[in-house]
C-alpha cells in the first residue's frame, strides 16, 4: 500500500480483506487448508456470557485483592487464555507480505486476491432484521410454573416461589402460569456497568494512543519502547519466535505502520493496558467509519492468568459502544478471521451476536447458522440465493484508474496511448476481488 482512506479500507474488509502493516491480503478460501471467515460482532446488541462474566470477575478480584505490582495467581484462572483478534492470521500475513503488493487510493496492485462491501445481514429463512439478534414478543417463549419446578437453577426456584404466591392469590393452578405474571424484570447491567468497577480501580489505566511516528513528543513515541518490549516477550513466549527475529524494525513494519490518511478519530491506534504503572498489554486497532477492527493483540506472558484475550475483546466492544455515541454509524466490532477448524479461534463466536461473511456473495450470516454447516465442510458458501455480481461492462473497465508514466490515467485512455497493455489480464480478477465500486476508487500500478 502507498496509502488508503479509512472509508475504502472499511469497504474492503467487508469483502474479506485484512491488512498487516502496509500490506493487504485476502485468503484463497476454496484452496486453503483452513478457510478464514471475516467475523464481526454487533457491539450495540452485545450481551456478555456467563464465562465472560467469570473472566471479568477474576480480573476485578485481582485488582481489588492483590498487592500492587504482584503477578496474578495461576491457580485462580477460570478458563484458559485465547488467541485474540488476528494473532492466528499473523502467519498468513507473513507469507502474503512478500507476495502481495497492492496500493490503494494511489497505490500498487499485484497478484492480489479478494472481494465488495456489503452491510446486509442474511440467513436461510431469515431476513436482515433477524440478524440484529432482536426477538419479537410474539416469538419469545416464557417459562411456565411446571418448567420452573423442573429447573435446578436457584433463580428459577426463587421465581417459582413468587409465582406460587400469585397463583394462590388468584386461586388458579400455579403450574399453568408463566413468568410474565411476575411483572417486568429489571434490565441486566450493561457492559459499561460491568466494566466500570475495573476501570474505577486506580491500579488500571487504559490509553487509546494514535500511531504518530512523525511527532517525537507524541504518546506513541514516548511509549514505543514499552510496547516493543511487551511484543518481543509475547512473541518469544507464546508464538515461540526466535528472539533474533523479533526485531524492532519488524515490529514497526508489522504493527506500527498503518496506511491511513485520516482525521484524529480514525486510523491506526494502540489500546494500551497499564497495571500499577506498567504496560502489560496492547491492542492494535483500526478505527474506521462504521467499525473498530482488531488488527493484533499482545500481552506480557507473566499476566496470562488474567485471560487478556477475552478481557481485551470486552474492553474493545465497550470502546465501540463509546465511539457510537460520537459517531452513530459505528456499531460493529471486527475480530479479524474466524477459523472453525482452529480450537483457539472458536472463542470469537462466543461474542454474540456475531456474523460471518459469505466468501462469494459478501453478505453477513449469524454465526450460529454457519457453525453446523462448517462442522460438515471446511469451506461453505452461506448465501445460496443472492445472484452473482454482474460482469463489468467495457465502459466500466475503461473508468478504472491506472498509473502510467507516474501519472494518474483512466484505463480507456491508457489503452490508446500505451503500446503494450499490461493490465488486461489482471483487471478482471482485480474487480472481482475488490468489487466494482472499490476498484473504481483505487489506482492500480503494475
Amino acid at each position: 500500500l502507498s496509502f488508503i482512506s479509512p472509508l475504502r479500507y472499511n469497504a474492503l474488509i467487508d469483502r474479506g480483506w485484512r491488512r498487516a502493516g502496509m500490506y493487504m491480503y485476502k485468503p484463497s478460501m476454496e484452496i486453503t487448508c483452513c478457510p478464514q471467515y471475516t467475523i464481526k460482532c454487533n457491539a450495540l446488541m452485545f450481551r456478555i456470557s456467563r464465562s465472560q462474566r467469570k473472566v471479568l470477575k477474576n480480573f476485578i478480584e485481582y485488582l481489588e485483592n492483590s498487592e500492587p505490582g504482584s503477578l496474578p495467581s495461576k491457580s485462580k484462572v477460570r478458563q484458559p487464555d485465547v488467541v485474540h483478534a488476528s494473532n492466528q492470521e499473523r502467519h498468513v500475513s507473513k507469507s502474503h507480505n512478500e507476495k502481495q503488493d497492492i496500493e490503494l487510493d494511489s497505490c500498487n496492485f499485484k497478484n492480489g486476491e479478494t472481494g465488495p462491501s456489503d452491510h446486509s445481514c442474511k440467513s436461510k429463512n431469515l431476513n436482515s432484521s433477524s440478524c440484529s439478534a432482536e426477538t419479537t414478543p410474539e416469538s419469545r417463549t416464557y417459562k411456565t410454573g411446571a418448567q420452573l419446578a423442573s429447573s435446578s437453577k436457584k433463580r428459577d426456584f426463587r421465581r417459582l416461589r413468587k409465582l406460587k404466591k400469585i397463583a394462590a392469590a388468584k386461586e388458579v393452578p400455579w403450574k399453568d402460569l408463566d413468568v410474565r405474571e411476575l411483572g417486568t424484570q429489571p434490565e441486566p447491567p450493561t457492559l459499561s456497568d460491568r466494566l466500570s468497577r475495573a476501570l474505577s480501580n486506580k491500579r488500571l489505566e487504559l490509553k487509546l494512543v494514535q500511531i504518530d511516528k512523525e511527532n517525537p513528543e507524541s504518546t506513541f513515541n514516548k511509549t514505543f519502547t514499552d510496547c516493543y518490549n511487551v511484543y518481543r516477550k509475547y512473541q518469544v513466549a507464546i508464538h515461540k519466535d526466535p528472539p533474533e527475529e523479533c526485531r524492532e524494525t519488524s515490529f514497526k513494519r508489522f504493527l506500527c505502520s498503518p496506511p491511513f490518511e485520516g482525521s484524529q478519530d480514525e486510523g491506526g491506534f494502540l489500546h494500551q493496558y497499564w497495571l500499577d504503572g506498567k504496560l502489560v498489554a496492547v491492542g492494535v486497532l483500526d478505527l474506521l467509519p462504521w467499525c473498530i477492527s482488531s488488527v493484533y493483540f499482545f500481552y506480557d506472558p507473566d499476566y496470562s492468568a488474567l485471560t487478556f484475550g477475552t478481557l481485551s475483546a470486552l474492553f474493545e466492544i465497550q470502546l465501540t459502544q463509546q465511539m457510537h455515541e460520537k459517531k452513530p454509524d459505528v456499531k460493529w466490532y471486527y475480530m479479524g478471521y474466524y477459523i472453525h477448524t482452529c480450537p483457539k479461534m472458536r472463542y470469537k463466536s462466543q461474542f454474540r451476536p456475531s456474523f460471518l461473511l459469505c466468501p462469494h456473495k459478501h453478505t453477513w450470516w449469524p454465526v450460529e447458522h454457519c457453525q453446523p454447516q462448517l462442522d460438515q465442510s471446511k469451506f461453505v458458501v452461506f448465501d445460496t440465493e443472492a445472484p452473482e455480481e454482474p460482469a463489468p461492462t467495457e465502459e466500466q473497465f475503461g473508468s478504472l484508474k491506472v498509473l502510467f508514466n507516474q501519472q494518474l490515467c483512466l484505463y480507456s485512455m491508457y489503452k490508446v496511448i500505451s503500446q503494450e497493455d499490461c493490465y488486461e489480464d489482471i483487471l478482471p480478477d482485480f474487480v472481482k476481488l475488490t468489487g466494482l465500486e472499490n476498484a473504481q476508487n483505487i489506482c492500480i500500478y503494475n
